[in-house]
């Protein structure tokens, strides 16, 4: 008995399988067919865009409520967003879309409009351009012209487009040209205007410097100055900020420009206690800082550094050296080139808004070409209402200490070193960590001189 009952429900269960498989297969042959009589969509067929989309959802509405939908607006957005998709493709066609875009008409109002507290992004970050205007060669020369000419420039446009052969004029085109109207007032307009000028190697930076360093002698009474050649505040950060604070009649500053350890845009003053940091300046009223950077092209930069080092060093065995470690040496540092400086002070923007720090000055960040310095100094401290800085006419080094340089495998290895370095020079976000790169990379250059030194010595003696 047991035996058929087994069976019984062993033919079930197989009758089972069997009705369950040929019920799947049926299934999968209708769907099968199905698909195979779908007619397909036509080939050209789009997807509609939000614009498209927006219109027909409008079309749909009674009239009174499509009476208050702005479609212009839509549509303003969507051509807005199709320009700057568009804008970041195609890199190797960037600067003839530069050249287009300093041939627009002025965009914004000068002077200093734009308020750089709000600037988080690189795509979003402006700098200013200042160059002397041509010679007026209208034949109504009754009218008068301005000495000066600005443009504003988008720091991402300068990333992208500053390469080895870039010049002020390429510079001009990446530009946009701003009307030159002091009527307008900006946020700064009532504020008092300081100029930082950033001193760079082969940049006029010596004229500069001395410039500065005999005006606070004469102009400065409340600072007792040290024996030395540089202004005083040149490269300490916090004798800089109480030489703003006690030598008030003074209105152009010199610092080193390209060192990371002047934090002149967000300093938070060297006291931690509230009490020490309102002696470290806080007492001083709110300043607008103007930071004037030279330009200089970069082939020229490192070929004039090259001559300089060939000339204090009379060979170019150490320089030979020490870029096989791709490190800096006297004034050939990569650091110190006008590009790389722009992204350390930007990066010190960034820093500063990041972290919420308000010291209630406000900073802009100027252009200038290094051949004009004497006549833009002259003019810019003029627009601004300032007697301009004396002695910025002198050329120290026009006299070269002789014309021998080094051989061009010298600037061959400094390009191979660095010219990845100058495509892709961003705002510094990191800066304790670019100041500790630094630090360890000055040490290895002194490691290497001091080895070559002993060296030196050893067969001095031998001899």
């Amino acid at each position: 008995m047991a035996k058929g009952v087994d069976r019984i429900f062993f033919v079930i269960l197989i009758w089972s399988i069997v009705s369950t498989t040929l019920l799947i297969r049926q299934f999968l042959s209708r769907k099968e067919l199905e698909l195979q009589s779908k007619p397909e969509p036509p080939p050209n067929r789009k997807k509609k865009n939000h614009l498209e989309k927006a219109k027909e959802f409008v079309g749909r509405m009674p009239h009174k409520v499509k009476r208050k939908i702005n479609l212009n607006a839509i549509e303003t957005r969507d051509d807005a967003g199709a320009d700057m998709k568009h804008e970041g493709q195609q890199h190797h066609n960037a600067m003839p879309k530069a050249k287009e875009r300093g041939r627009r008409t002025a965009v914004n109002q000068f002077p200093f409009t734009r308020n750089m507290e709000t600037f988080v992004r690189s795509q979003g970050f402006y700098l200013y351009v200042v160059r002397l205007s041509p010679t007026n060669t209208d034949s109504d020369a009754s009218r008068p012209s301005s000495p000066l000419q600005w443009s504003e420039v988008r720091w991402k446009e300068l990333v992208v487009n500053w390469g080895r052969t870039t010049t002020f004029s390429d510079l001009l085109q990446m530009s946009t040209p701003l009307q030159d109207n002091k009527r307008r007032k900006s946020g700064e307009g009532d504020m008092q205007k300081k100029l930082i000028l950033h001193c760079l190697p082969k940049a006029a930076s010596t004229t500069l410097r001395r410039a500065c360093y005999k005006n606070q002698k004469e102009s400065c009474e409340a600072i007792e100055f040290p024996q030395q050649q540089d202004p005083f505040g040149y490269r300490n950060i916090h004798d800089f900020f109480r030489a703003v604070k006690e030598c008030d009649k003074i209105n152009q500053y010199c610092v080193q420009g390209g060192d990371a350890q002047m934090s002149v845009i967000n300093y938070e003053g060297k006291g931690d206690s509230e009490e020490e940091e309102e002696e470290d300046g806080d007492e001083r009223d709110p300043l607008h800082f103007v930071h004037m950077v030279p330009f200089r092209n970069f082939d020229d930069w490192v070929e004039s550094a090259i001559k300089h080092i060939a000339g204090i060093d009379g060979h170019c065995d150490r320089v030979d050296i020490i870029l096989d470690q791709c490190l800096g040496y006297r004034e050939l540092y990569m650091e110190l080139y006008p590009k790389s400086v722009l992204s350390l002070l930007i990066g010190m923007a960034f820093d500063a808004n990041g972290r919420g720090i308000s010291r209630k000055d406000k900073h802009h960040i100027m252009l200038y070409n290094y051949k004009d310095v004497d006549d833009v100094m002259t003019e810019v401290s003029n627009f601004f209402g300032m007697d301009p800085l004396p002695h910025t006419d002198r050329r120290y080094k026009e006299k070269k200490l002789d014309e021998r340089t080094c051989p061009k495998e010298i600037s061959e290895k400094f390009h191979k070193c660095h010219d990845d370095t100058l495509i892709s020079a961003d705002a510094i976000r990191g800066l304790e960590a670019e100041r500790l790169r630094r630090r360890k990379n000055d040490r290895a250059m002194k490691t290497i001189v001091m080895g070559m030194n002993r060296d030196k010595g050893k067969v001095m003696s031998e001899n």
